[in-house]
């Protein structure tokens, strides 16, 4: 891969990456303030609105385009522990992210059934792979 192009798309990747993170951060803290509210009022709506939203237009595309830019990247690295263990956490963020899909649906059912305690503790799933992620791509260990 030409080198311009491939710093063009490993910015691009971080972009989208960051784009995909920041929603992955904030969609679970409104899940938090989400279930203090009750079913059916305004304040429910508008949550439930601001959930789709972040998921449909910020985070769905950035997933996506961090996954195919992301391969792309991939294709020019040599096989090494390292990038399997940071693939495996990639898929964990992957359906981590497709779980928070599910309970936006839950929520706009009306069916939330978790406590603010729960999703205080998923808030921080994210978190604890992307510090993971970060530093197998920075450092690269030889495990």
């Amino acid at each position: 891969m030409d080198i311009d192009i491939y710093k063009t798309a490993k910015a691009l990747h971080i972009i989208f990456f960051t784009t995909w993170m920041a929603g992955l951060f904030y969609l679970p803290r409104l899940f938090v303030y989400h279930c203090q509210v009750k079913a059916k009022t305004q304040e429910y709506k508008r949550f439930v609105i601001m959930e789709k939203k972040l998921l449909k237009y910020i985070m769905n595309p950035s997933f996506i385009l961090t996954w195919i830019i992301g391969t792309i990247l991939v294709i020019n690295i040599e096989p090494a522990l390292w990038l399997n263990i940071k693939i495996i956490c990639i898929v964990l963020m992957s359906a981590f992210h497709m779980y928070c899909a599910k309970i936006r649906r839950i929520f706009e059912n009306n069916n939330n059934k978790k406590s603010e305690n729960f999703y205080r503790y998923i808030n921080e799933v994210p978190t604890i792979l992307f510090i993971l992620i970060i530093f197998l791509a920075i450092f690269k260990p030889g495990i």
